[in-house]
């Protein structure tokens, strides 16, 4: 009689620590839910194409971006910034002051590029939304963009039958992604590139 009612006991027990930890897994599971969904980013790249511009500071919502110097001719490949508005100031240096100010929408899963180009009194960011696309299999992608004020329209060739890949590229123009065969110095497939004033 007594093992019963001790059995009975336990019954009750285990139906009450039951209870009790039902509302203490369903917080972990939300919690765990929480942890788990992405935040959405978009990708961002820069390259400095202002000759006469000397090393600049990005910063993005008054948060210092590049700790490397981005001096002419540099880039920063694609890193994730998070989506929506965000405010971009460009200055010399340390300099206090900013060169300007512009603000810029991502959208998520997106690409962009910043390229830095000159103007009579300053410069210019030129920002471009990316193809997000891989390449045919055994080609590589390039695209061309003028940021050669004094320069007329260019043109671009390639290997040693001059293949014209990009044609009267005007200032500041960004032509669409295309494939090539890539080549590595001294092979047969070896591409070398030129560039022409157009007409």
């Amino acid at each position: 009689m007594k093992k019963n009612r001790l059995t009975d006991r336990m019954k009750r027990s285990m139906g009450i620590l039951s209870l009790a930890m039902v509302p203490f897994l369903t917080s972990c599971l939300d919690d765990d839910e929480a942890r788990i969904d992405p935040v959405p980013e978009a990708y961002v790249s820069f390259y400095h194409g202002a000759p006469n511009l000397s090393s600049l500071q990005i910063e993005v919502d008054n948060r210092r971006y590049n700790t490397n110097t981005f001096d002419y001719s540099t880039y920063f490949d694609y890193g994730r910034f998070y989506t929506g508005e965000r405010n971009f100031s460009f200055k010399l240096g340390n300099a206090a002051n900013s060169l300007m100010d512009t603000l810029v929408e991502f959208e998520a899963d997106k690409a962009y590029s910043f390229f830095i180009s000159e103007e009579a009194d300053g410069f210019l960011p030129v920002i471009v939304e990316d193809e997000i696309e891989s390449p045919a299999q055994g080609k590589a992608l390039i695209r061309l963009i003028n940021l050669s004020p004094d320069a007329p329209e260019v043109s671009l060739l390639m290997g040693e039958d001059e293949e014209e890949v990009f044609e009267n590229q005007a200032y500041r123009a960004i032509a669409a992604s295309t494939g090539v065969i890539p080549g590595s110095p001294g092979s047969e497939s070896y591409w070398t590139f030129y560039t022409q004033g157009g007409s």
